[in-house]
């Protein structure tokens, strides 16, 4: 059946943009044509919405089994939706890790139960010998390196980075960064620097990786110009974007890398806008409630990003660039990341986001379980009116 929705296209260049309809086939999941008037069913229309190419994630930590507390697949998956998101790459540090055929099999089984796309990345596995029929496994994405692995199972990080091809997204610290932890929030982004995050690029880099080599959460703007010049790609997050260390900030700030005090984020938001940051990925970390409550000292650091993120990003790049500037960091090129395709071409999946323009307020966390968060009260300027994936209508607001 022929479908419709219609409004201000938003993809990067050489795609459509300007107002028009995407018009597409529900059941075989591609984009037909790119049109002035709606053709088939019309399912969204309006001055006010804005059409993107299905907005991507790729770094979040949905969390599932023997953490379902704080988070599961189902709960994740909704607060993804309601954020706009299309595909989400979810991270192994769970409990027990997915660093072994058998969690990462199960990973991937809840993960396909999900209504939107969800792929994995495998943890380090114990041994030399996994690393193959880990990452041959459909749905996992690749590897990724913590800085623990760097010296508790080295010679297995060796071994993946030694892969062709192969997507290795790594975490830019060193361990010895983990070591001391400080209660106020200006004091761990002293304690752990940027010189922490330049020395595990480095360390990369002398390892000559064969693999497609990714930095994320860079926090730092020398991190990102090191990894350039490495020919890595890197990405950062929206809370190393928008917060600096508040005085105060207690938990809820809390987040590895720490928040890094200015001008750091206006540098990063500089590369950003130059090109030099391949996407922004959210490292949705949620926790229980209670845990985002405690001695600043030992609570787990982490921000519950799902439902808000696209949007916040969206009100301030729709500023500096255009909504095309989020297409292009939030979409297209993260889902080339990941070896998957987001436009609004004909011939390309039916997966895209559609906003409607409206100022609002976040005024609470709706879907996922994690409820404490930095930004209650922060100014929005759109809401997520539809999310559809391979033709799919899986949210209409």
């Amino acid at each position: 059946m022929r479908a419709s929705v219609c409004g201000l296209l938003a993809s990067p260049p050489p795609g459509p943009r300007g107002r028009g309809c995407v018009v597409y086939d529900t059941a075989r999941g591609v984009v037909e044509e790119v049109t002035e008037e709606p053709r088939g069913e019309l399912v969204a229309a309006g001055e006010d919405l804005l059409v993107l190419p299905g907005l991507v994630d790729m770094h979040v930590h949905l969390r599932g089994l023997q953490l379902s507390y704080k988070e599961d697949e189902r709960s994740g998956c909704r607060a993804a939706l309601r954020g706009g998101l299309t595909l989400v790459a979810d991270m192994p540090n769970t409990s027990p890790p997915a660093s072994t055929p058998e969690v990462v099999a199960e990973k991937l089984r809840r993960l396909r139960s999900l209504r939107l796309e969800a792929l994995l990345y495998a943890g380090v596995p114990p041994s030399e010998g996994l690393v193959d029929d880990i990452a041959s496994m459909p749905g996992v994405a690749g590897f990724k390196i913590y800085p623990r692995d760097l010296v508790e199972r080295h010679r297995v990080v060796e071994r993946i980075l030694s892969k062709p091809g192969l997507l290795v997204v790594v975490h830019p610290e060193l361990p010895e960064a983990e070591k001391s932890e400080y209660e106020d929030p200006s004091s761990r982004a002293a304690g752990r620097g940027c010189h922490w995050e330049a020395a595990a690029v480095e360390y990369i880099a002398s390892l000559s990786p064969e693999a497609r080599v990714h930095i994320t959460h860079a926090s730092c703007s020398s991190t990102v110009t090191l990894a350039k010049r490495y020919g890595f790609t890197v990405d950062v997050a929206p809370h190393h974007l928008l917060y600096t260390p508040p005085r105060g900030g207690g938990c809820l700030y809390k987040v590895n890398p720490p928040l890094r005090l200015p001008p750091e984020p206006q540098l990063l938001l500089k590369q950003l806008l130059d090109g030099q940051v391949d996407a922004i990925a959210s490292d949705h970390a949620p926790h229980a409630p209670g845990e985002k409550e405690g001695d600043p000292l030992t609570c787990p650091p982490g921000i519950a990003w799902l439902e808000a993120w696209p949007r916040l990003l969206l009100c301030l790049l729709d500023r500096l660039g255009g909504p095309q500037l989020l297409a292009s960091l939030a979409s297209t090129r993260p889902a080339a990341l990941l070896s998957r395709r987001r436009c609004l071409d004909p011939g390309c999946p039916a997966t895209f986001t559609v906003y409607q323009r409206a100022w609002t307020r976040f005024d609470a966390v709706r879907e996922s379980k994690a409820r404490r968060v930095p930004y209650l009260g922060a100014r929005l300027c759109a809401e997520t009116r539809l999310v559809v994936v391979d033709g799919k209508h899986l949210m209409l607001g």
